[in-house]
């Protein structure tokens, strides 16, 4: 997961219900689909698998609900990753990503301790359930890296 820096954001750690789960987020990210009118031989390749004619558009914001990064245009027909690829890729408009320390302390445990994972406090397993989930998020995003290479 990438790291803010130092601080963790006030709204992040002034409230007991963000805190321990979003104090390593630096924003949010997601795609959607926006109406668009096409018309001549483009249509085609826009028409999404619901039929309609929408673009492809990815939209990134910070916790003051601002948006940082916009990309729009793409067919409603591209698939989310290819738009994704598309941002971390450009040479202009590129999506900056923060990126992870390497501090010993960062790294996550791949949580194959099945025993210490089946007994404990449920403060335990809630710990192991969260870097079982880093550790998905950051080989999916090892993954997709590795796509393209």
């Amino acid at each position: 997961m990438a790291k803010p820096g130092l601080a963790v954001p006030t709204k992040i750690k002034d409230s007991t219900q963000f805190y321990p789960y979003f104090k390593d987020c630096v924003g949010a990210i997601d795609g959607t689909h926006i109406p668009a009118m096409i018309t001549g031989q483009d249509s085609s390749s826009y028409r999404n698998r619901k039929g309609q004619l929408p673009q492809n558009v990815l939209a990134a914001c910070n916790f003051d609900l601002e948006f940082t990064y916009f990309l729009s245009g793409w067919e409603g027909s591209a698939h989310d990753a290819k738009v994704l690829n598309d941002a971390l890729t450009r040479n202009t408009n590129k999506l900056i990503v923060p990126e992870e320390g390497t501090d010993a302390d960062e790294r996550v445990d791949d949580g194959n301790n099945e025993e210490e994972q089946l007994h404990g406090t449920q403060d335990q397993q809630r710990v192991l359930d969260n870097k079982w989930r880093a550790t998905i998020a950051e080989n999916m995003w090892t993954d997709a890296m590795n796509m393209e290479s």
